[in-house]
């Protein structure tokens, strides 16, 4: 049955959607993970390649600041761009293999589920992995259905700009072969020529990885840090496992989760003899029972959930509006669902509401005096304010007289460094144990003088690390520092007369890496 018009109020819902979002994008600052891509993507001296997090979002965040400059707009507006663009796709697959109908309320749903519309709200990995999937979906779809090469090459460089956000989106193509492999018509596909050129065209995109990881520039960096970077090197915690868990169902929105579950129950046997079903719950099934899995050791990538379900929330918005048409019973519950999402959805947004979403999460991670983590929701503190916390710092460097700012995290300093360009670039003390921007900066001691000092900016109540104590003579805390709105969670330490200490972190030698090319633009 042709329904007349869902094609124009699709359209119409994008680009209104695309507009709003142009705006929101300017209205609150950027989290800590999207300062850390921006400064990913700045910089002269970055290699081509990425281990910790992929090259390609911090292109995106580069070539979004070439169009609108280097403000919370200029980061974020490739995300509504792909936003929009991912809900033309779902209309499109979902009217070719269902009808119009269905894949207008798909799209509805898309836009009401708080997963999407919060992080779509933010650039990181969740956004452009979301957009590669939805492009992935339809050319898997095209390719099996016509058998033409170009479909074939199209999904493996989805999969394959996929791989250069995160190497754990390799999961997709093995939903693929999940997909062929469970019923036994579509084995024979296994010995198929184009299919496994497109899983060879994929794997074609890690090679600037392996380049990278190869090259004399990362040498002292990378290889000192190998063993973190393997999967499962944590512990077993059962707490963060089922609070990783319980993050998902939140996000999809309680209603909605239950009706997903309830929805693929009833499909039933469909799931596996219809072909459609099967390939949409093939590509997100292994994701998403590996994620669950790592979260347990503390290795799930939260970022990487959204483009899993994207698949499931298609089979879902298609199949209800099919119930819905055939019932007028369900119609009520459809629309209800889609309310309380969308109110979710809104009240998550307001940043006067929440706290700021911290590293582009939508929630906040707190340290208790005990120094035990606590994540949630905090409606009686209000949002942190990168650019005040900035000004004031800048402010108490004039008083104290320090002449840098050293942080504890990748995330602050990256923040504090996007909404500080003219100040000495903030630098970070003690890196994890994972590679981070500032490895392939100069160290401190390179090239400060005697008797500097610094501001060194923590959110932990411990006391600074031992390589601080020791490079300078006097490190007392500054007690409730004068900032506006200031929220508790962060502790100041005057850093008096640098003495020199040992070297904190390994860095390339200073000939391989000038100073003035270690500055932020």
């Amino acid at each position: 049955m042709v329904h007349p018009g869902y094609r124009k109020r699709t359209i119409f819902i994008l680009v209104a959607l695309l507009l709003v979002r142009f705006w929101f994008g300017q209205t609150f600052e950027l989290s800590g993970q999207e300062a850390y891509l921006w400064m990913q993507g700045h910089g002269s001296n970055l290699s081509p390649a990425y281990w910790e997090r992929g090259p390609l979002v911090p292109l995106l965040v580069r070539i979004g600041t070439l169009f609108f400059g280097d403000t919370e707009l200029g980061v974020r507006w490739p995300a509504a761009v792909i936003c929009a663009s991912t809900g033309f796709i779902l209309f499109y697959l979902a009217r070719h293999w269902f009808s119009a109908r269905g894949a207008f309320w798909t799209v509805v749903l898309f836009i009401a589920i708080p997963m999407y519309a919060w992080k779509f709200s933010f650039m990181t990995e969740a956004a452009a992995s979301t957009g590669l999937m939805g492009v992935a979906m339809v050319a898997i779809c095209r390719a099996i259905e016509e058998n033409k090469s170009g479909w074939w090459l199209l999904a493996g460089l989805a999969c394959g700009l996929a791989l250069l956000v995160a190497i754990a989106n390799a999961w997709w193509l093995a939903g693929l072969l999940l997909y062929f492999a469970v019923h036994p018509e579509r084995r024979p596909h296994l010995r198929h020529g184009p299919m496994w050129g497109m899983f060879f065209f994929a794997a074609l995109f890690l090679l600037p990885v392996l380049w990278w990881w190869m090259s004399a520039q990362v040498s002292d960096v990378a290889h000192g840090h190998f063993a973190g970077l393997w999967p499962l090197h944590h512990g077993f915690s059962l707490n963060r496992g089922f609070h990783f868990i319980w993050l998902e169902i939140f996000y999809l929105s309680i209603p909605f989760f239950i009706l997903l579950v309830f929805l693929l129950r009833g499909i039933g046997s469909k799931l596996w003899e219809d072909s459609r079903y099967a390939l949409l719950v093939c590509l997100a099934l292994p994701g998403l029972l590996w994620q669950n899995f790592a979260g347990f050791f503390q290795e799930g990538h939260f970022e990487l959930i959204a483009p899993l379900f994207l698949p499931l929330v298609l089979l879902a918005g298609c199949h209800l509006a099919r119930l819905a048409h055939l019932s007028r019973a369900v119609e009520p519950m459809f629309w209800a669902i889609l309310a309380l999402a969308a109110i979710q959805s809104l009240c998550g947004l307001n940043p006067f509401y929440l706290v700021a979403k911290g590293g582009g999460h939508g929630y906040q991670i707190r340290r208790t005096q005990s120094g035990e983590n606590v994540t949630g929701f905090y409606a009686d503190k209000r949002q942190i304010s990168w650019r005040n916390l900035a000004d004031e710092l800048v402010q108490m460097q004039r008083d104290l007289g320090a002449t840098l700012i050293i942080t504890d995290t990748p995330e602050t300093a990256s923040a504090l460094s996007f909404y500080l360009p003219r100040n000495p670039f903030v630098y970070v003390e003690s890196p994890p144990g994972v590679i981070t921007q500032f490895d392939f900066w100069p160290h401190y001691d390179d090239s400060a003088s005697p008797n500097d000092s610094a501001l060194f900016i923590t959110r932990t109540d411990q006391p600074p690390p031992g390589d601080i104590m020791k490079d300078f003579a006097s490190v007392t805390p500054i007690d409730d520092p004068p900032l506006p709105d200031f929220n508790r969670a962060w502790n100041i330490w005057n850093c008096q007369r640098f003495t020199g200490g040992a070297q904190t972190a390994a860095v390339p030698p200073p000939h391989l890496l000038p100073e003035s090319e270690a500055l932020p633009k």
